[in-house]
């Protein structure tokens, strides 16, 4: 095999109280990755569709900076041609530039036949989020290559946990972040008392999508303590926007990744109506934006024929 090409679906890291452990898989939207190996010992990137000023050098490239880890840690050295089209907007929060990192090493594994484990790709790709981010973090690629719901068990080494998620409807209004990373603009330090109550909030999200209870499962993403006080202050409108689909009757609503998307979780029967709110708030407010509908899915990264 030369070629192997990769659909790798969108995902919502933290979600929710779970910063930099929890992530969840959507149906849509998704990336196209196509890997091809070279002759010439180099790895070269190309974005096609929406580039929207995403880098293609090596070193700033997610994809081709993991793509160079792999190399290094299988003392391999050929080379290979990486195509991404997006489907996924980028600097959203829908974890587009950790898809084109796993898609990437998920395709190398195929075509060297390296047999990494999930937990070893997950690592690797997750140093490609360096490129992005400034810091490797593994929520978003462990989402994308597994689907589903997926915590983080452990970092030093790599150990992920998958747990297969019931229908959970969920309306997204994309919102492209100003501000390329908020980061570190988190803080370090929380009080004992938020402290309890956001491990009382993770518990009860891991409860409620092992019980499949989708009420449950919003009024946990509802709260949290670290990422959304911070992140959400760069969301135009976001409190107006949470106040008017809670009282829509949606059961949660949180930022998507690092920002500035906004997902909402509700019945199905909701979706429009939801949809509605959030469209109007923006466009009444000057803010660009697109609302999707769409799922949590149980597919991870995957092997497909064609483009």
């Amino acid at each position: 095999m030369k070629e192997v090409i990769v659909k790798a679906p969108a995902t919502i890291a933290n979600f929710g109280p779970g910063f930099d452990v929890f992530s969840l898989a959507l149906e849509e939207p998704y990336d196209i990755v196509k890997v091809r190996l070279n002759d010439k010992n180099s790895i070269n990137v190309k974005i096609v569709g929406m580039d929207e000023g995403i880098p293609i050098s090596v070193e700033n490239n997610t994809a081709g900076l993991a793509a160079t880890h792999f190399f290094e840690e299988t003392n391999l050295s050929k080379g290979v041609d990486v195509e991404i089209r997006k489907g996924i907007i980028s600097c959203a929060g829908l974890g587009t530039s950790g898809a084109s990192a796993v898609a990437c090493i998920y395709g190398l594994n195929i075509l060297f036949g390296a047999n990494l484990g999930h937990n070893e790709i997950i690592e690797i790709a997750s140093r490609g989020e360096i490129a992005s981010g400034g810091v490797a973090h593994a929520d978003n690629v462990a989402g994308c290559l597994l689907g589903g719901f997926v915590l983080i068990k452990n970092y030093r080494p790599i150990d992920v946990v998958k747990i297969e998620v019931p229908n959970v409807p969920i309306v997204i209004c994309i919102i492209k972040k100003a501000k390329r990373t908020t980061r570190g603009l988190i803080s370090g330090r929380i009080s004992l008392t938020k402290a309890r109550e956001q491990i009382s909030y993770s518990s009860s999200l891991i409860h409620a999508i092992l019980s499949g209870n989708l009420k449950d499962i919003g009024e946990a993403v509802n709260r949290d303590h670290i990422s959304e006080p911070v992140r959400s202050r760069f969301i135009p409108g976001y409190d107006d926007i949470k106040k008017k689909v809670v009282e829509a009757r949606a059961y949660g609503c949180n930022v998507s990744g690092g920002g500035s998307s906004i997902f909402v979780i509700c019945e199905e029967d909701k979706t429009g109506e939801i949809a509605e709110i959030m469209k109007n708030i923006c466009s009444q407010g000057g803010v660009e934006n697109k609302v999707i509908i769409t799922k949590a899915s149980n597919a991870g990264v995957e092997e497909i024929n064609g483009l």
